[in-house]
Order: structure tokens, then C-alpha cells, then sequence
């Protein structure tokens, strides 16, 4: 017969409605009555909550201890074989280890549960994720590669050239600078070019000057030549000889203070001595400083009294940056833009030199290029828009968007096939047309993730992964995909603390394997200031293939979690699950 604590919550109330109905007529005065029937109702609900709570109690407690509701839970378990394993699954696309047999919204990010195709949940029925074995691998389903824009490209070789960019002024050929000086203390007369600025041509007349130390050169000079003509008959040939040397001597001199063939010629011509000197320009140029001045300005041979720059070749001098120096060898093709010139064509040069220090405080070398100039469309001073093509050979590459920058190394995620991502660090050469070349990590041919950011919606995964590489892969570790291994806890969700842990691992045949090294690790990243956390558990063997043990998890959170197998310190594989802790 049956208690009161197990009947239907209706049937008490029933009961408590025929006793209630068979009382004699109640003698109390009215208010006692209302205070009965108050306290009956009371009592009714309460029975009813109780009842109901039972009910609630009995019916989830009893799901709650099916294995499969755990089982379901973990990625790395598959869904046993028939029409049950291809069921309606609904997942979160942000978090793929919760699933739900019904439509509605994710209880973590509140974010629509997607419907896996039935196709999808076939094929990986084989090979759940996580499940493969594969030591540092990441598994991302074809759903989430299609929601998540994950592309892939094969490594492979192609000639880079690298762009460098750099603003630039141009300067005068220091080369082609010409400063006049008289070679004689005089004074100067007339001036034909009055000021900064002026083009002149080579041989153009720029000031005359009366020097005494020229005139009496002249003097010296005529007195020679009479001499000559009076000593050429003698019988004795010294004195010939003599006035011949005396002659020679004095234009000697003349021409050692510019004067030119042609006022020696005059000066002969006319047989008396000039008075000025004519200074002519020796170059064609700009007239960039000038210090000759009318009204007898006293001149001496330390005075700068022109200055003219030969712009019919000019330099670019280019400010590049520190890490981008290396690359620029003397010898290279330059191009130069004016900015104020759009759709002009650029001018190409050469570079000449390499500056060998830096600018400390823009933290930039200065390179010198040349560049020709007939039409004196590159003026000094003017500012202009510097390229370098750098011709860096034939490299392996991979795009720009394939490589992920942790800030202290770089990694690569590799395409293993069927879903399975493995993060690869490699080593990184110079960047350029999109690329990075790769000089060690991987090969051509190989397969890479063009969007390595999609790893970062499970942050958890992602370092877990990276953390494992550290440890060296056995060369003759057996394929992953020999092993079966299953994952549940108790209780599912675990909680914070300790929760026991059962693993079941089988051969490709179903077999059990026996007498292995089972370990289960969960980890978390760094997230601020808090530091990463792990807890490992070696687990004992049971007996057919089944392993258990005690696992301690720090807090709730969703933990990456690692299964390793070993056998006699041989590799077997290991597999990939998430831990949802409570």
C-alpha cells in the first residue's frame, strides 16, 4: 500500500476534499471557521509544490544519471551507429562543445543554435572532433570553416620584389660645385653677373679687376719679348737661349694668375700692358652666392667671391627607415615623384651612396641618389616622393593573413585535412607584395589557414594547442586515427574541484587496448592579469580499455582538455576534448 509520501499530489488533495465533506457541522463561531479553511488551503499548496518538486526531481535526476546525456556533452565521443546517431543535433556556432537535441538560444553567449546537416554529423561520426589522436592538432568543423571564412592556400615559391616608400629632398652634386677666386690681390671695376640666381654659361665674363702685381707681370712679360727680338741675332747661343726662357717664364706666370690665351695674345698684339683682368665663369651653372661688388671693392685671393652649382645632374637624398636599410644596396634603380605632379612620368636614377650612421632622432638612414637633369625641372630644396624596387629573389611564401603573431613568435596553421588544423611555428623573412617569405617551418606544397584570426573564438583551444608543442612527437608514433578514445565525468557538468574522470580507449577494430600510460590534462589560457592554470591527472587502468581517476579543475570555466596515450614510453596518440565545468 502505498505512503503518503509516494502518492499523487491530486490524490491527497481529493482525500483531503471527502474528509473535509464528512465532518459534522461545524459548533465554531465564524471566525475560527475562516481561520480552518485558511490554514487547509495553506496546507494544500504546500503539498501540491512538494509533490511537484518530486516529480521535477525524479524525472531530470533520472537523465542526468544516462551516460549518454554525459557522453553527448563531450566532443570526443561519437554517437553510436544507426538512425539514434543522425538524430536533429542544434549547435552554437561560438561554442561549439554545447549541443541540444531542440531549437532555442546558446544559455552561454544567449547566441541562435544552429541545425548540423545530416551529412556532417556522418562523416563525423568516424572521426569526432577532438577524437582523431593527432598530437597539436585543432579541429574545426566544415559548418564552422563555411560561418567562419576560413580559406587556405598552398606555400609555394615566387619571386619577391620589396617596395620601399620614402620622402626626399633634393640637393645640389656637391660634386659639381665651382667657388672663384682671384689668384692676386686687386680691385675690382666692372661686374657682369650682379646677382644670386643667375644662370651662366661656361666661358660668360663675371667681374674685371686692377691688380699692380698683374700689371707689372705684363710689364715683366713685354720687356721679355723686346729681348728676345733684340737678342736673336747674337752669335752667342746662351743669351738666345736665355731671353727664350725669360719669355716662357713670365706668360707662365700670367696664366698661373687666369689670364687667358687670348689677353696674352692681345697683350703681345698690342705691345703695352692692360690695366683690368677679365674673370670668366670656367663651368655653366647657378649662381648660388655672389660677393663681388661694384665701386673698387679690395679683393684677395681668400675670398669666395662666386659660388656655381652644375645642376645638370642633381642628387635625392632619401630618409629611410632603420629596418628597412638592410635592403638597400648602392647600385639600386630609384624612381622620384613630384607630388604636385600628378600622371607626370617619374624620373629614374641611380643610388650612389649609403649614409653610415642614423638620424637619432627620426631613427632613419640617409641614402644618396643621382639623377640627370637637362630642363632644370629638379630645383634644390624641393621635396619629392622617393620608390625602391628591391628584387629579393625566389623565396617561399605564404600570405600575410596565414601568419599569427603571438608578439614573441610566429605561427602557421597547417591544413591536415578533414577538418584538422595543426598551429606550425615558423621563422620569418623579409614581408613584401602581400607575402612573407618563410625560412624555416615549412614546406611548399603545404597547405596553410589565409585567416589564422578564426582560431580566436576559442581562445582556450587555441593555447592549449600552442602550449603542447613544446613537447617532441615520437618519429614513429602509430597514425591517430588507429585509436578510439571516449571521455565522460561524473558529475557532467563537472564542478570546481574534484571530479572523477573515465576513459575508455579502443583500436581501429573496437578492441580495447590494455596495460596503457593514461593521462588527462585541462588547461587555460592567460587571460589580464590572471596567469595560466593547468591540472593533470595519471589515470588507472580498470580493465577492459577503460581508465579512471580523479581530476582536480581549479574553476568553472570551459577547459581545454587533452587525453595522451602511452604504452612501454611509446606514443599511441592522444585526443582533444572541452571540459564545461560548473
Amino acid at each position: 500500500m502505498d505512503t503518503d509520501e509516494t502518492k499523487d499530489p491530486l490524490e491527497i488533495l481529493r482525500l483531503a476534499q471527502e474528509d473535509r465533506r464528512a465532518e459534522p457541522a461545524p459548533t465554531e463561531t465564524g471566525e475560527r471557521r475562516d481561520w480552518r479553511d485558511l490554514l487547509t488551503g495553506a496546507l494544500l499548496a504546500l503539498i501540491l509544490i512538494a509533490g511537484a518538486t518530486g516529480v521535477a526531481w525524479q524525472f531530470y535526476g533520472e537523465r542526468l544519471r544516462r551516460p549518454e546525456w554525459v557522453e553527448r556533452l563531450l566532443p570526443g565521443k561519437a554517437h553510436p551507429a544507426g538512425t539514434a546517431a543522425l538524430r536533429d543535433v542544434y549547435y552554437c556556432p561560438m561554442h561549439k562543445d554545447y549541443q541540444s537535441d531542440k531549437p532555442g538560444n546558446c544559455p552561454i553567449c544567449s547566441m541562435q543554435l544552429v541545425k548540423k546537416e545530416k551529412s556532417a554529423m556522418a562523416a563525423e561520426s568516424p572521426a569526432p572532433m577532438g577524437a582523431s589522436g593527432r598530437p597539436n592538432t585543432i579541429f574545426v568543423a566544415p559548418q564552422q570553416q563555411q560561418l567562419t571564412g576560413v580559406r587556405t592556400e598552398p606555400a609555394g615559391y615566387r619571386h619577391l620584389a620589396k617596395e620601399i616608400r620614402a620622402a626626399g629632398k633634393i640637393a645640389y652634386d656637391e660634386t659639381r660645385v665651382t667657388h672663384i677666386h682671384t689668384k692676386v690681390s686687386g680691385w675690382i671695376e666692372h661686374v657682369f653677373v650682379d646677382f644670386a640666381g643667375k644662370f651662366v654659361r661656361q666661358g660668360d665674363p663675371l667681374f674685371t679687376f686692377y691688380s699692380p702685381d698683374l700689371v707689372a707681370t705684363q710689364e715683366e712679360y713685354l720687356l721679355a719679348l723686346r729681348a728676345q727680338k733684340d737678342l736673336a741675332s747674337s752669335s752667342f747661343e746662351r743669351v738666345t737661349t736665355g731671353a727664350r726662357s725669360l719669355v716662357e717664364a713670365s706668360r707662365q706666370r700670367l696664366r698661373l694668375w687666369d689670364v687667358t690665351d687670348e689677353e696674352v695674345s692681345r697683350l703681345e698684339k698690342e705691345g703695352k700692358a692692360l690695366r683690368t683682368l677679365t674673370v670668366y665663369s670656367p663651368v655653366g651653372g647657378l649662381v648660388t652666392e655672389r660677393a663681388a661688388y661694384h665701386h673698387g671693392r679690395y679683393v684677395s685671393p681668400e675670398m669666395d667671391l662666386y659660388t656655381i652649382v652644375d645642376l645638370s645632374r642633381v642628387w635625392a637624398l632619401g630618409e629611410i627607415y632603420e629596418y628597412e636599410l638592410p635592403l638597400v644596396k648602392t647600385g639600386e634603380k630609384t624612381e622620384i615623384e613630384m607630388p604636385y605632379e600628378q600622371g607626370a612620368p617619374p624620373l629614374r636614377g641611380t643610388v650612389n651612396y649609403v649614409y653610415p650612421y642614423l638620424n637619432p632622432a627620426t631613427r632613419t638612414g640617409q641614402i644618396r641618389m643621382e639623377f640627370p637633369n637637362p630642363s632644370y625641372a629638379l630645383k634644390p630644396d624641393m621635396f619629392v616622393n622617393v620608390k625602391l624596387r628591391i628584387n629579393l629573389g625566389r623565396q617561399l611564401t605564404v600570405p600575410e593573413d596565414a601568419v599569427f603573431d603571438t608578439g614573441t613568435e610566429q605561427y602557421v596553421f597547417v591544413d591536415k585535412g578533414n577538418g584538422y588544423f595543426e598551429p606550425r611555428k615558423v621563422k620569418l623573412g623579409v614581408q613584401a607584395e602581400g607575402y612573407y617569405a618563410i625560412t624555416e617551418g615549412l614546406r611548399s606544397g603545404e597547405r596553410v589557414a589565409t585567416a589564422a584570426n578564426f582560431i580566436l573564438d576559442s581562445e582556450s583551444r587555441l593555447k592549449g594547442a600552442f602550449g603542447n608543442m613544446g613537447a617532441p612527437q615520437v618519429a614513429a608514433a602509430k597514425p591517430a586515427e588507429q585509436l578510439q578514445i571516449q571521455l565522460r565525468t561524473d558529475p557532467s557538468p563537472a564542478k570546481v574541484g574534484d571530479n572523477s574522470v573515465w576513459v575508455r580507449v579502443a583500436d581501429v577494430r573496437g578492441s580495447p587496448v590494455h596495460d596503457a600510460s593514461v593521462r588527462v590534462r585541462v588547461s587555460m589560457p592567460a587571460m589580464g592579469s590572471m596567469p595560466p592554470m593547468n591540472s593533470e591527472a595519471v589515470l588507472a587502468s580498470k580493465g577492459n580499455g577503460e581508465y579512471s581517476g580523479t581530476l582536480k579543475i581549479p574553476l568553472a570555466w570551459t577547459w581545454q582538455t587533452t587525453v595522451t596515450v602511452e604504452r612501454a614510453g611509446e606514443f599511441l596518440g592522444s585526443a582533444q576534448f572541452s571540459i564545461i565545468a560548473r
